[in-house]
């Protein structure tokens, strides 16, 4: 199935004065895939990565308190061979919501140095009968 996906990239800046968009803007149901009974789930997902775990703990724990079920990693590769951490938490919505959009601009404040990564991603399913 198509997925559609929208993602931005932004280092700890204000929400709005960074991104135009935001991800309650991205969750909207598809009226061709919804007259084919499906319905759409939300995946807001919020990653960021540093060269220093403490810069990014104070970003996981507003993760965690929002639902998101923050995982760390500690990543290396032949583009960037020095050992970084990444934490990257996911939450699923059933429709726009204004709490996705709170969580990032919660962690946006939070001024946690480091690469801040976040993507809205659909995840079809059958519509459950009435």
């Amino acid at each position: 199935m198509l997925r559609q996906i929208a993602s931005a990239l932004l280092l700890s800046a204000p929400l709005m004065a960074v991104a135009a968009t935001v991800p309650s803007d991205l969750m909207h149901p598809v009226v061709e895939q919804a007259v084919q009974g499906y319905a759409v789930n939300w995946l807001l997902k919020i990653e960021l990565e540093s060269d220093q775990m403490k810069d990014i703990e104070p970003c996981r724990k507003i993760l965690a308190e929002r639902g998101f079920y923050p995982m760390l990693s500690k990543t290396a590769s032949s583009a960037s061979p020095l050992l970084h951490f990444k934490i990257a938490g996911t939450k699923q919505y059933e429709q726009a919501d204004v709490d996705a959009d709170e969580a990032l601009a919660a962690v946006m404040h939070a001024n946690c140095p480091a690469t801040l990564t976040w993507t809205v991603e659909s995840k079809y399913r059958p519509q459950q009968a009435r």
